[in-house]
């Protein structure tokens, strides 16, 4: 090459500088570019939570807007368009109960009895037609029972749940939150896994036990435990015989780190399943101190490798049993489909109901 057509160490140097900064200001060009299109993603995200806020609806509206109502065999619930709502167990004594106008019916008191004001009560499977006759007209609905129907706390629990999920949309908590600031009534700053899922059970209407003082022997209904730590949720479950493998809507889901093998590592509340068959479930959960924030997961679950009798089956060691759900599965833009760890397995759930 023709030494005076090279460029000298200065030029050479220029024209390396020139083309770091070209490449830097498409790099600034293209963030620039990008930065819209996140903040319009985020706006989207926060309105289809606010949407979701304000489409949701308690068990009685569904059953006012339907006509249909579910009841547990001997569980109890207001006709739903008398329905005082969701009403928390500390604010229940508080809370009037309805005098409606008019009188109820039922169709079939076998099944489904109605009190003067309008308290249904579950009394064998079946199906019943319930009537209002008010001063406006008459109202109806159909009521079925079952023996394996989620009980109504468990119902309440769920929209619950879902209710903080769409509140929080994602935003980041300090560790004295709303949360535990109801839960702990002074400063302190823990982990709030557990005190998530017993602040939504006190608003569901549940009378939180203490842990140390259940009587197994007692034929408790629906249960939740006041201790705000993980552990004492597991230990009070499987004291009552009600730790088990398979999950239902309102039930707790405890997590364990298989890498510490620390078996309470934490919990999370279901408020979603679908039986894939052969023992698989997908599963929705609503949990609490996850990113600092409230999440939504969904994953699949095998209980052919449930961990749920570890502790007391010397023969069973512990086994991964969650994994992501098919992509083409992952269509909510609300729920976090990607596994909480790598090396987390669910230990069991909490039959609440």
């Amino acid at each position: 090459m023709n030494r005076a057509l090279q460029p000298s160490k200065k030029e050479f140097f220029t024209m390396a500088e020139n083309k770091r900064i070209t490449r830097l200001v498409a790099l600034l060009l293209a963030l620039c570019c990008l930065l819209p299109a996140a903040a319009l993603a985020d706006e989207e995200t926060e309105q289809l939570f606010a949407q979701r806020l304000a489409e949701l609806k308690t068990p009685a509206q569904l059953g006012a807007e339907s006509g249909e109502y579910q009841l547990r065999t001997g569980n109890s619930a207001y006709f739903p368009h008398v329905s005082p709502g969701v009403i928390p167990f500390d604010q229940m004594a508080e809370t009037p109960l309805p005098a409606p106008e008019g009188t109820f019916s039922s169709d079939n008191e076998s099944v489904v009895t109605v009190s003067e004001n309008g308290l249904m009560t579950a009394v064998a499977p079946g199906i019943a037609v319930v009537r209002w006759q008010s001063p406006e007209g008459e109202k109806a609905v159909t009521v079925t029972v079952g023996d394996d129907l989620i009980s109504e706390i468990g119902k309440n629990y769920v929209y619950v749940l879902n209710r903080e999920y769409y509140s929080v949309a994602r935003e980041r908590l300090p560790r004295y939150n709303q949360y535990a600031k109801w839960y702990y009534r002074k400063k302190k700053e823990v982990g709030w896994c557990a005190v998530f899922t017993i602040y939504c059970a006190n608003a569901a209407g549940f009378d939180p036990l203490e842990e140390k003082e259940i009587d197994p022997e007692q034929p408790y209904t629906d249960v939740y435990f006041r201790e705000g730590q993980v552990g004492n949720q597991y230990d009070g479950f499987r004291k009552l015989d009600r730790w088990v493998g398979i999950p239902k809507p309102g039930y707790t889901v405890t997590y364990v780190d298989m890498k510490k093998a620390y078996l309470t590592t934490h919990v999370g509340s279901i408020v979603a399943v679908e039986d894939r068959g052969d023992g698989v479930y997908a599963i929705t959960t609503v949990e609490g101190n996850m990113s600092n924030t409230v999440k939504r997961y969904t994953y699949l679950y095998d209980s052919k490798l449930s961990n749920h009798e570890i502790t007391t089956d010397t023969r069973k060691h512990l086994q991964y049993n969650m994994s992501m759900l098919p992509e083409a599965e992952h269509t909510d833009p609300l729920s976090q489909y990607e596994l909480h760890t790598d090396h987390w397995a669910v230990f069991g759930f909490g039959a609440t109901w």
